[in-house]
């Protein structure tokens, strides 16, 4: 061949393959002005820029035809969709997220040398029976229809080239196909979760698809005598089946499974060693919240050696804590098995798994002392919740050593001795034990300011807090795997009767710094001597509830500082004299509780004061004023320091008062809220 026949020839092709590149350019600006894009996503596709480098959501092969392309938040035909796939003869990925089709998607002559497919999020996406031909393509490897409202069963079988099935959040019905167990050799990703999916598992699924990584079942409605064993699946990594209806016994786990969700099913026991020979396990997430597991099932996960999450919690557990626990799970950072029937004591060396942030125990039978050694020697701590058991003994002192704690939660036991001092807390339920003594000054041992934010990164743990809480258990919690309604039936039940409406707090709750505690409870103990005005100087409290106490003495008008207070509880106690006036200028003040002392005077007026009701200071013979029986002199102001909660008022001479022994439960009512800084607050109410 002559070089100007070469010439010739180079010349034509680069012709050519301009051409053909114009051609797709021309495409997508017919495409463009075809739909609707309230976001403007597609305003960089304009004719004057070359689209494969600088068009959003575009990207081209080396000759420079479109082979990916990405859209988003459009209005837009599904009928205009594929016949824009027919005219870019070198696509291969295809996404459309957030959009919203106006039509049915009708038959694609192109579709089947799509590798990737991603069609998420979308409105009134429906497919037409010829487009369906597109789900069983050869070359289609990747295939994304989740969030679509997509209903009807999984009738269409697949291609033997898929990877990634992803058909979640939809509401697709009927069993699993058994097509599906016989064409997934390379299927590596299937979630099948958030559907209406019923009847029993196919064996064949769990047999056949060797190659499968991930596998979420999750949310539906499949039943069984037993879950299928996963042994033939090596490679699997992932398995949730959660909120399912799985009975039987737990399934062996294989050495490579690292995380195992299957809460909320009906799961009634496990295998003596749940995981292989100890140190071969990966096993890192163990999850089997809100089933029907007896006994020692703790004895059962010893050999699980690289757990980092254990969660056991809503079951029927029995026996104690094993001892060497932390020896045999050395990795272990949360440890929740809340509401079960565990016994005995904490063992001492629970200390000793150096890397716990959580253990959540709340509403087990665990009896004697707190190890003094869990608090200062757990330097990772961040959530210690052991209310609800039968614990005694001293009140540890090592708190002050706990700098990482957030919340501590051992209300409603039979601990003794003194409130400790210079605590870094957020949030503090010491209600229902047997503390004595005074409410130290320096409770408050904030330096500077602090993060609240407990560490949930990787797992699937949320934080919730009690709406309408009759302050019987705690107000904040941790959980995952279950359902909050039947997580308040559970804890009614419990309890004992105590009802609970309980909602998910925002992502925001304890995303903040905070120089001071904001939550304390340390009400029902046998705390003595007066309020300390220290109290006034936690500028980040929200919540102080002191009531059911011996507490004496005067209301400090320092109080009156704490702007962020949305409730405050010191009701049933042996306080003297007025109001302070000051409360009068708590903005953010929904709930207050000073009944059943011996207060006297005017009620202060104006601000939130004027919102609460009579019962707020029922039980003092001597207080007057809205909304009680009026006044024949002026309610206090917030003006004179020196009449030290008087008021204005001289020394109001006091008649003595004694507590009996208290039955009545005060009542509140919780409600979540964000303020402006979007903090966490609890607003109390009370009745």
């Amino acid at each position: 061949m002559s070089s100007s026949t070469v010439i010739v020839f180079l010349i034509s092709f680069f012709i050519f393959s301009f051409s053909n590149a114009q051609e797709d350019s021309s495409v997508l600006l017919s495409f463009k002005n075809s739909v609707e894009d309230p976001s403007k996503t597609l305003s960089s596709w304009n004719i004057s820029d070359n689209f494969c480098q600088h068009w959003n959501g575009v990207a081209c092969t080396t000759k420079g035809r479109v082979s990916v392309l990405e859209l988003e938040h459009l209005t837009l035909p599904g009928s205009l969709l594929v016949s824009t796939i027919n005219a870019l003869p070198f696509l291969l990925e295809l996404s459309v997220l957030g959009s919203n089709f106006t039509d049915a998607m009708n038959s694609s002559e192109h579709a089947c040398s799509l590798e990737m497919i991603k069609l998420s999020s979308n409105q009134n996406m429906t497919f037409t029976s010829s487009f369906d031909a597109m789900l069983s393509c050869q070359g289609l490897k990747v295939l994304n229809l989740s969030n679509n409202q997509i209903d009807g069963k999984i009738e269409v079988p697949i291609g033997n080239a898929l990877e990634v099935i992803d058909v979640s959040h939809n509401l697709l019905s009927g069993e699993v196909p058994l097509f599906l167990s016989s064409q997934c050799r390379r299927l590596r990703y299937l979630d099948l979760s958030h559907n209406h999916l019923t009847g029993e598992l196919p064996v064949d699924l769990l047999k056949n698809c060797t190659n499968l990584q991930q596998i979420s079942l999750a949310y539906n409605s499949f039943h069984g005598p037993s879950f299928p064993s996963i042994h033939s699946l090596p490679s699997l990594e992932f398995l949730d089946a959660s909120f399912n209806n799985f009975t039987g016994p737990v399934p062996a786990i294989h050495e490579n499974l690292k995380h195992l969700n299957l809460s909320s099913n009906s799961f009634n026991t496990t295998r003596e060693n749940l995981c292989p020979s100890l140190n071969s396990s990966r096993l890192e997430s163990l999850i089997l919240v809100n089933n029907k597991l007896t006994g020692r099932v703790l004895d059962s996960v010893l050999n699980c050696s690289s757990l980092k999450m254990l969660d056991l919690s809503f079951n029927l557990l029995a026996g104690e804590i094993p001892s060497t626990i932390c020896k045999q799970l050395p990795k272990l950072e949360h440890f929740l098995a809340w509401v079960n029937n565990l016994e005995g004591q904490l063992p001492p060396n629970l200390a000793s798994c150096s890397n716990l942030t959580k253990i959540i125990l709340t509403f087990n039978n665990l009896s004697g002392n707190i190890p003094p050694e869990l608090l200062s020697n757990t330097k990772s701590l961040q959530w210690l919740s052991l209310s609800n058991n039968r614990l005694s003994g001293e009140f540890p002192d090592s708190l002050e050593h706990a700098n990482e704690l957030l919340v501590l939660q051992l209300s409603n036991n039979s601990l003794q001795g003194k409130l400790p001092s210079n605590m870094t807390v957020q949030t503090i339920n010491l209600r229902g034990n047997s503390l004595s003594g005074r409410i130290p000054a320096s409770l408050n041992g904030f330096e500077g300011s602090k993060l609240a934010k407990p560490n949930v990164a990787g797992t699937s743990l949320k934080i919730a807090s009690g709406i309408k809480t009759c302050g019987c258990m705690d107000s904040i919690f941790m959980l995952q795997g279950i359902y909050l309604e039947e997580m308040g039936s559970l804890l009614t039940a419990k309890s004992g009767g105590c009802k609970c409406s309980i909602s998910f707090l925002p992502a925001s709750f304890y995303g903040f710094s905070t120089s001071s505690p904001s939550f304390i409870d340390v009400s029902f103990n046998k705390l003595v001597g007066g309020i300390p005005r220290e109290l006034g100087s936690m500028q980040d409290a929200t919540y102080i509830s002191l009531a059911h106490n011996f507490l004496s003495g005067t209301i400090p008008e320092e109080l009156g500082d704490l702007k962020n207070m949305i409730g405050m509880d010191l009701s049933f106690n042996g306080l003297q004299g007025s109001i302070p006036g000051s409360f009068s200028s708590l903005q953010s003040l929904t709930g207050l509780n000073v009944s059943h002392n011996n207060l006297s005077g005017p009620i202060p007026q104006g601000g939130q004061l004027a919102t609460l009701d009579a019962s707020s200071y029922a039980g003092n013979a001597g207080l007057c004023g809205f909304p009680l029986a009026s006044c024949t002199t002026s309610p206090p102001t917030a003006t004179n320091r020196a009449d030290h909660g008087y008021g204005g008022f001289g020394p109001v001479l006091a008649v003595s008062f004694a507590i009996g022994v208290v039955v009545s439960v005060i009542c509140c009512t919780m409600v979540v809220t964000i303020d402006s800084k979007k903090r966490f607050v609890e607003r109390a109410c009370y009745g």
